[in-house]
């Protein structure tokens, strides 16, 4: 035999052997891996594998997310103490109460497919990986800043110390001053950065304790810059002579709650905000006031003489106003256009703002029945430079007609009448002289006010089928008669006397007819204003 031949056929021999083994080596370590992933149940989650150290190995999805939503419910529980500089400043709230919000669905998913590699030999590591050292998958933790912002500017505003800005008072014709303290409060922005960051980087889960972003707040003025203040800018009295003793309360009370307030520089004052709510518990009573065009009792009757006197003092000292209306009728304590209505049920409001570079200080007072508002400050204005007003009435109308009001809450035989209102259009002019010479004229305002004809109340509690027909006629007069029992009034002429007979005679069938139908009483009301109407027209026709 060939040696080289021989030697060959050996070297094949071992070189076939050598193949068999290493297919006998990758078999063994293939058969066991292709059988434990036979054998995995891809819908549950592989063994090793711990969700915020909970072991969830073998659990399908829906049952470690049940094992996971009482550790959630727990951390969400978890105690954030938040504080602030001073002793005893400390509120406790929930991380469920900053807006807690844990991504389950997210890391479940990557627990469901965590030893799912693409090959064989990799899956394989894995799942020796997890018998060996496990894995703990972190699920992602957020919270709310929009929650984490209210309760901070809700829960810990009781940290807050306001500063106290400088004030004056005049005390028997004297300024006296009182000097400002510093304030510290909360910073709600910066606080809940920080907060956020803490949760965000720094928390573990566990009970923690947050020092909120103080910051000092600075007063406004000083004592010595107070004591300048001693020129009256402007000044305006009014008088209420005639005023019932109810309507004088209320003046006088609105007049006590405006003394003694300072403006300071670019603020706004808000004469509604300052005298409110109009109730007995703030020192208010019942007096007559405007509403549409009655004049009916309200608690505060009477404060728009107040809003006025001291919008005259604020114009004449210059003050940027900012919101005035005009009553809805002519009152007679100022002329036209130099008024300021206000109203709590319409938020109708006086404000201005403090437009100069000093403080002012607002001194009210009543005397005599009279009111007056001084206007304290600077006086930086030329000397010479005298600011006046001048209203101006543009047209007029005169009241006419009659209007009858009826109230079920008064007896039959009440009557109360008010005399009609004249209308105006009016402006209010602004005049600047300097040294005696007119240097300027402006329009200030305009003013709308309504007429209103003449007004009677009537009750209406018990009253009989005639008292009803005169007031559907309108008539102010044929109310009385019956209310009186007497006849026509003896200013009329027989014709005229006729007319309004024959005018309620058929306002009071009318009403009767339309009950006798089946009205209810405001449709036979009407019925018979129609009736009386007829009446009185076919006689003008046939005049």
């Amino acid at each position: 035999m060939d040696k080289n031949g021989g030697s060959n056929h050996i070297n094949s021999k071992k070189r076939i052997i050598a193949i068999i083994i290493v297919i006998a080596m990758l078999a063994a370590m293939i058969l066991p891996l292709v059988a434990a992933v036979s054998a995995q149940e891809p819908a549950k989650i592989h063994k090793g594998i711990r969700i915020g150290g909970v072991d969830v190995s073998g659990m399908t999805r829906e049952q470690a997310a049940a094992a996971l939503s009482d550790t959630v419910a727990q951390e969400k529980q978890t105690v954030i103490f938040l504080t602030g500089e001073e002793e005893g400043q400390e509120v406790a709230v929930t991380a469920g109460e900053l807006g807690m919000q844990v991504d389950l669905d997210a890391t479940l998913a990557q627990a469901m497919s965590y030893s799912n590699a693409p090959n064989l030999i990799a899956r394989y590591k894995a799942e020796k990986d997890l018998e060996h050292n496990g894995a703990d998958l972190t699920p992602e933790i957020t919270f709310d800043r929009n929650q984490v912002s209210a309760v901070v500017a809700q829960k810990c505003s009781a940290f807050n110390r306001k500063a106290v800005n400088a004030s004056l008072r005049r005390e028997a014709g004297n300024f006296v001053v009182e000097g400002g303290q510093t304030g510290l409060v909360v910073n709600v922005e910066e606080s809940t950065d920080r907060i956020l960051d803490y949760l965000n980087r720094n928390w573990g889960g566990q009970n923690a304790r947050i020092a909120l972003v103080m910051e000092v707040e600075e007063p406004k003025g000083s004592a010595e810059e107070l004591m300048r203040m001693t020129d009256i800018l402007g000044s305006f009295t009014t008088s209420y002579s005639s005023s019932g003793s109810s309507r004088c309360a209320n003046i006088e009370n609105a007049c006590k709650l405006i003394n003694g307030s300072v403006v300071y520089p670019g603020e706004e004052f808000s004469i509604l905000a300052t005298i409110t709510p109009f109730t007995g518990e703030n020192g208010y009573y019942l007096a007559g006031s405007y509403l549409g065009d009655q004049v009916v009792e309200s608690f505060g009757g009477g404060i728009c003489q107040v809003s006025t006197t001291l919008y005259n003092a604020i114009i004449r000292a210059e003050l940027s106003v900012t919101a005035r209306s005009n009553h809805s009728m002519i009152v007679g304590y100022v002329k036209p256009s130099m008024d300021a209505a206000i109203a709590e049920s319409s938020n109708m409001d006086f404000r201005f703002v403090n437009n100069l570079h000093n403080p002012v200080y607002i001194e009210g007072y009543t005397e005599g029945k009279s009111i007056t508002f001084n206007v304290y400050g600077v006086e930086t204005r030329d000397p010479g430079r005298v600011v006046t007003f001048e209203s101006e009435t543009l047209s007029t109308t005169p009241p006419e007609g009659e209007k009858i009001y009826t109230d079920s809450s008064r007896p039959a035989g009440y009557i109360s009448v008010t005399a009609g209102h004249t209308g105006y259009t009016a402006r209010l002019w602004k005049v600047v002289t300097q040294g005696g010479q007119e240097v300027s004229r402006e329009v200030f305002n305009t003013s709308n006010y309504n007429m209103t004809p003449t007004i009677a109340t009537v009750g209406t509690d018990g009253a009989s089928d005639a008292l009803r027909a005169a007031i559907s006629t309108g008539s102010i007069e044929a109310v009385k008669a019956v209310i009186n029992g007497a006849p026509a009034p003896l200013d009329q002429t027989p014709d005229q006397q006729a007319v309004q007979a024959a005018a309620s005679a058929a306002a009071q069938q009318a009403y009767a007819a339309a009950l006798a139908a089946g009205d209810d009483e405001a449709t036979a009301m009407a019925k018979a204003q129609q009736a009386a109407n007829a009446v009185v027209n076919q006689a003008a026709a046939g005049q």
